[in-house]
């Protein structure tokens, strides 16, 4: 009876760490930046504060729940512009414009912006503006398209064996937001053109993306 009763204890603690490990939240995520981020040391040592200030990033949630309230369907997006490069040690100040899902009630768009924050806390510590727009998102391997209406776009494409140059090319920046699993891609379309940021930027045919999942 004893064992049995260890047996049991074990069984239910196995059972209750394995749910803990489900997220709450999960979706696909994109990002694109104005510098290359599959790339050698070389050549990202030579864009360091030069290229690379400027990054237009999205969350796109497919299920799950943020501060209790549901997401699932719905997409934010951000813009981010630094005075140095995004990623390296003097990045300076740091302001960010949030686009939420034009879906989403108003209880839902707060909890878009949080998720958001929380995600990326240092990219989107000051942010400028928030609003609403129609977003959309589709991706199909290493192809993946998104456009935030009048505001932003970003449209990938696999690598070929003629986008590498040195041959010692790697994932030189981590991604802007945390609990992300993502792979480089080549971007083909990459634009910001909304004026919260005071500055607009057009930057396709790079080495600058990066797509994959979230889940927290």
């Amino acid at each position: 009876m004893k064992t049995a009763t260890i047996v049991a204890m074990v069984l239910a603690a196995g059972l209750s760490g394995a749910a803990s490990d489900v997220p709450s939240i999960q979706g696909q995520y994109i990002e694109a930046r104005t510098c290359d981020v599959w790339t050698g040391p070389c050549f990202a040592n030579g864009d360091m504060n030069v290229k690379g200030k400027q990054a237009v990033a999205a969350w796109i949630v497919e299920k799950g729940a943020f501060l209790g309230t549901d997401l699932s369907g719905l997409k934010v997006a951000a813009a981010v512009l630094a005075e140095g490069t995004l990623g390296h040690t003097d990045e300076g100040e740091i302001r960010s414009a949030i686009v939420v899902d034009e879906k989403a009630s108003p209880e839902q768009r707060k909890a878009l912006v949080a998720l958001a924050r929380t995600l990326s806390p240092k990219y989107l510590a000051r942010v400028v503006a928030v609003e609403a727009r129609p977003i959309s998102y589709e991706r199909k391997g290493h192809e993946a398209r998104l456009a935030v209406e009048g505001v932003a776009a970003i449209r990938t494409a696999a690598f070929c064996p003629c986008d590498a140059i040195c041959c010692n090319e790697e994932q030189f920046y981590p991604a802007l937001s945390a609990s992300t699993r993502v792979e480089c891609v080549k971007t083909i379309e990459h634009e910001y053109k909304g004026g919260a940021l005071d500055g607009r930027w057009s930057d396709p045919n790079r080495r600058s993306a990066m797509v994959g999942t979230f889940a927290r």
